[in-house]
């Protein structure tokens, strides 16, 4: 069997197995996300506690990790939200998910809880449960760095900080660390440490040495070799290459997207010191890459305190968003976020949010936009729950819901997971993307920016956008089960024959995209079943109700969301999905789709 191996451990009992998945279920789930997906459905009855020790959480793989396929260190991490109440899948580069099929497995599900902290180490030899007291309060990097005395220097670990054990909502597990000479990762989205803390379960600390299995070895390294030929002859690497993700910090806060003071407007002011140009020509210490990847996008500076790779959206949200203009203090926050184990994306929301809080007099007492150190100090109170951290830990939702006074408008979230770092007002693709993902707001679901603002589409309308937005969801769905990055130049053709050299199984482009929405409604599914109803596919009132301030030198001085035309693009939506007018999949689609024993109609 070359896919498909799932180790399964129960906390509570200390054991073990390996589950073989069918054939079957991997042609129609392929693997990482998708596999997640049907295996969350099947694990939980509904209404369960994401906290509770019945909720299993997922570390899976797809059948092209780890192998010489290019971009294909990708791991995912899938459980019920503990901030959303709904499916959620973390997506974390690096190289975990390799090392974790050179052990053998191609997968990870945990369910149970151990009575004590624990630790959990895989290698060839076995799976050992260890005792994780002395590691319990302690933050990533020294978890890490103990872990490898303990069990391999050149171990792969995922871990939670304190944020995790904490409970903390908006919590994420963190792999490896920056200091690494090797690219870290991050499972961020959806408080997926805050499971793992409810587990007691500090960390898994994998290191392997097998061959990973390959239906033709061959013709998968002449179908790998292709894509690395295609990477090379994409226009846009040499710019991520040498920039990152930072490289869109400019244009965004040029064309109006960039979240500032907590979305009250789409650019910042004297924000030159956020852009990509200054960062990396005045703190970049090296690039890293994550397993099998030529890219080399990860950007890690060097600051007196420490090593941090910085993104776009943690620029965004810890940056612009709270009204602060120098990266460097946005480095600060971010590896404070990461040694604690926090969402950079949510953490970044959630303090804006306090800041408009603070300064509506809502909040008097959170730091005002701009307070670099009060930011610290948030982002520290957040995680250990102290003075209104305790209820920030919540998600701004919750917060919101807890704190009144009218603070729900200032809370921007959709169905609970805060907005990541775009503007939907300035980009109305990005508004019905957000409004329709699946984990709630999410800009990796449907990334529509880019061809909105080179005139793909017009930016203020949603002529054609229900069908971009399902047609990239679709597709990302597949591509997220596979596990292959956002930056890999898609090539359907490709992907197919790598996933018929690596495991046998053929499927034509038609079906591979078909997968993908099955894999969206699989999703779907189990989202109503918890609850989730077309109400839930929304946006926050503010971006209906008040225009949106653009830069100079546009054409618009503002720009408003309607709220008319984005409920007739939602509808449109629902017709393209098969959906009914209730956001809810029809017998007929799943009839089609051959998930029929999922229908609630």
């Amino acid at each position: 069997m070359v896919f498909g191996r799932i180790l399964s451990i129960d906390l509570t009992e200390e054991k073990c197995y390996v589950e073989k998945i069918d054939i079957s279920l991997i042609k129609a789930f392929i693997g990482g996300k998708g596999l997640g997906a049907y295996l969350l459905y099947r694990s939980l009855k509904g209404n369960e506690d994401p906290l509770s020790p019945e909720n299993p959480i997922f570390f899976l793989t797809g059948p092209l990790t780890g192998t010489s396929f290019p971009t294909s260190g990708r791991c995912v991490v899938v459980s019920k939200s503990p901030l959303t109440g709904i499916f959620s899948d973390s997506h974390m580069g690096g190289y975990f998910g390799p090392e974790l099929r050179k052990v053998g497995y191609d997968g990870i599900v945990i369910r149970g809880k151990s009575q004590e902290p624990k630790y959990i180490y895989i290698n060839d030899d076995g799976v050992e449960f260890k005792d994780a007291g002395e590691l319990w309060g302690l933050p990533v990097d020294e978890t890490i760095t103990n872990l490898r005395k303990k069990t391999h220097a050149k171990a792969h670990i995922a871990c939670i900080g304190p944020a995790g054990e904490n409970l903390v909502r908006v919590s994420g597990i963190m792999v490896d660390k920056d200091n690494d000479p090797l690219r870290a990762g991050i499972a961020a989205r959806g408080g997926l440490g805050a499971v793992m803390g409810s587990k007691n379960l500090k960390a898994i600390a994998v290191k392997g040495s097998k061959t990973i299995d390959l239906f033709d070895k061959n013709k998968f390294k002449e179908v790998s070799m292709e894509a690395f030929e295609n990477i090379k002859k994409d226009v846009f690497i040499p710019k991520r290459k040498k920039f990152g993700t930072s490289y869109w910090v400019e244009p965004m806060n040029r064309l109006g997207i960039l979240p500032t003071r907590n979305f009250q407007q789409g650019f910042i002011q004297n924000g030159e010191k956020l852009y990509s140009t200054y960062m990396c020509s005045s703190f970049l210490d090296r690039n890293v890459t994550c397993f099998s990847c030529p890219i080399r996008c990860g950007k890690v500076l060097g600051l007196e305190e420490t090593q941090v790779k910085v993104e776009y959206e943690s620029i965004a949200l810890l940056g612009s968003n709270n009204g602060i203009t120098d990266v460097k203090e946005v480095a600060k926050a971010v590896a404070l976020c990461n040694n604690m184990g926090l969402d950079t994306i949510s953490t970044g929301n959630i303090i804006g949010f306090a800041m408009e809080c603070s300064e509506r007099r809502i909040l008097p007492d959170a730091p005002g936009f701009g307070d670099a150190e009060g930011q610290l100090e948030l982002i520290k109170n957040i995680a250990y729950k102290e003075g209104i951290g305790e209820i920030l830990a919540q998600g701004v939702k919750k917060a919101s819901a807890e704190i009144g006074e009218e603070s729900a408008r200032s809370a921007m979230h959709v169905k609970g997971m805060e907005i990541p770092g775009y503007e939907p007002r300035s980009s109305w693709g990005m508004a019905l993307a957000y409004a329709t993902a699946d984990r709630g707001a999410c800009h990796q679901r449907a990334w529509t920016v880019s061809a909105e603002i080179n005139g793909v589409f017009d930016r203020f309308a949603f002529n054609s956008k229900a069908e971009f937005v399902k047609e990239i969801q679709d597709e990302r769905a597949a591509a997220y089960s596979i596990l292959v990055c956002d930056f890999v130049p898609v090539n359907l053709e490709n992907l197919t024959k790598a996933i018929q050299y690596a495991t046998g199984i053929r499927l034509s482009e038609e079906e591979y995209l078909q997968t993908g929405e099955r894999i969206w409604n699989m999703a779907r599914m189990f989202n109503v079943r918890e609850g989730l109803t077309v109400a839930d596919d929304t946006l926050p009132d503010r971006f209906f109700e008040d225009p949106l301030p653009l830069p100079p030198g546009l054409k618009k001085s503002s720009v408003r969301l309607s709220k008319a035309e984005f409920e007739q693009a939602l509808n449109h939506y629902y017709r393209l999905r098969g959906w009914n007018e209730y956001g809810i999949p029809s017998r007929e689609k799943l009839s089609e789709l051959h998930l029929t024993e999922y229908s609630i109609t």
